[in-house]
């Protein structure tokens, strides 16, 4: 498997920490180019500014040709289908501040992952994920943030493992979706995603007297057991790997019921 193209995306703004991270690590060894939202767009999954459209334009990132959107990153790669003239061998979601787990398609990292493999901009994609204090998920990044801090954790933890999955042929699957604990560690596990949500997050808030709600950030402490899910294996200090099919059909059901023919 080789990799010369690499197209950098997430949701938390083209100039983000995460995506700085990734320029600086692959920079020298790698053709990269950007595509992603102007400004950070967590927790938007999917979603595509389809009724008005939106804005664009074209930026460097510290040297690194990028295009932004104003909208989504789900709209950041319907546009670099249509910019860029030729595809990828590789788009890399993230690295995101905040843990992507249980496939989260409320993840603008992680479905952004997806339809870029839709759009056939690449053939593999990787969303990297590192659970960094609840503080920095919504972080307004500048392009200016100073990135020492995080040149080897959670960087130079994610270029090993992007080169080991090319190494493998990424495990003879399509997507991956790596989650990297708060603390620095060299332990991988393989994973599952996590059944609920509730399992390992705290509910969400309601205030019945402002009609007021909130998301609590982080695991809660009852969590217990999950063995071999991603959320887990993050909370055990282990960096998570979940391999991935970018939709979701239930193969084995389709394969017992294609082309039959029912009437209601």
């Amino acid at each position: 498997m080789k990799i010369k193209r690499i197209l950098l995306t997430g949701d938390d703004g083209y100039n983000s920490i995460g995506t700085r991270l990734l320029i600086h690590l692959l920079k020298d060894k790698y053709e990269l180019a950007v595509a992603a939202s102007k400004v950070q767009q967590s927790g938007v999954g999917g979603k595509l500014i389809i009724k008005n459209g939106g804005t664009w334009g074209e930026a460097k990132v510290d040297g690194v040709k990028a295009l932004w959107v104003s909208g989504t990153p789900g709209d950041a790669m319907e546009l670099a289908k249509a910019y860029f003239k030729t595809n990828f061998d590789l788009v890399i979601s993230g690295i995101n501040l905040g843990p992507n787990l249980v496939g989260e398609l409320a993840s603008g990292t992680m479905t952004a992952a997806v339809r870029a493999i839709k759009l056939r901009l690449a053939s593999k994609a990787i969303a990297f994920s590192w659970n960094a204090p609840a503080d920095f998920w919504y972080h307004d990044h500048q392009g200016d943030e100073d990135l020492r801090d995080y040149y080897e954790f959670p960087g130079s933890a994610a270029l090993q493992l992007m080169d080991l999955a090319i190494k493998n042929e990424f495990w003879e699957t399509t997507l991956l979706n790596i989650n990297f604990p708060d603390q620095p560690t060299k332990k991988i596990k393989f994973t599952r995603f996590a059944y609920y949500f509730d399992d390992f997050y705290s509910q969400v808030k309601l205030d019945k007297t402002t009609k007021h709600y909130s998301y609590p950030t982080g695991f809660h402490e009852g969590l217990k057991g999950f063995i071999n899910t991603d959320a887990d294996a993050l909370r055990s200090g282990y960096i998570s790997v979940t391999l991935c099919q970018p939709d979701l059909l239930d193969f084995a059901a389709f394969q017992k019921l294609k082309g039959q023919v029912i009437n209601l």
